[in-house]
């Protein structure tokens, strides 16, 4: 997958995904460091389809970090952040989310289509918390029209144009 095809909301969450797992002392940058790095964004798209969808996103980050905390940590003397590699089950929900991208005829994969192929993935513990929180694909979906209404992803920074009106308009009457 070429990573230039991410937008820059998804390759800031995929730094700061490899920057907790460093942090954390764990040796592989997984789904649920992705996840909690979206959730962690300053204006992040993440938030606002969870809230949209009823889902607690405070609520997800605290269960997120728990599943965080239980995984092995490894030092070393000679360890630093290249040490740090891509799980296999992350490299599957980047292409997933690269299909998602496909099917809704976007160009580039966004912080939605990374929800979206994490809530089909049943694999560990990211989908299964959205799962038992009450997030299933009808209402991200949903909640992703709500949001995007009925604009494609045709540049690397299409979050700036998402709930414009909400963001930057006023009520004149």
């Amino acid at each position: 997958m070429d990573l230039n095809r991410l937008t820059e909301k998804a390759q800031e969450a995929l730094r700061a995904a490899q920057s907790e797992a460093t942090r954390l002392g764990h040796q592989q940058i997984d789904v649920e460091h992705l996840l909690l790095a979206m959730l962690q964004q300053e204006g992040g798209l993440a938030k606002s389809i969870l809230d949209k969808s009823a889902v607690d996103p405070d609520l997800v980050r605290t269960r997120v970090e728990a599943e965080l905390a239980r995984l092995p940590k490894v030092s070393s003397s000679t360890g630093g952040p290249g040490d740090v590699y891509i799980t296999q089950r992350l490299n599957r929900l980047l292409v997933q989310a690269e299909d998602e991208a496909k099917q809704l005829k976007d160009e580039y994969i966004s912080v939605e289509h990374l929800l979206l192929a994490m809530v089909d993935d049943k694999s560990g513990a990211a989908g299964r918390i959205l799962s038992e929180l009450g997030l299933t694909r009808e209402k991200l979906m949903q909640a992703l029209r709500q949001v995007r209404g009925s604009q494609r992803v045709t540049s690397q920074n299409p979050e700036a144009t998402y709930e414009a009106l909400e963001r930057y308009g006023r009520d004149l009457t």
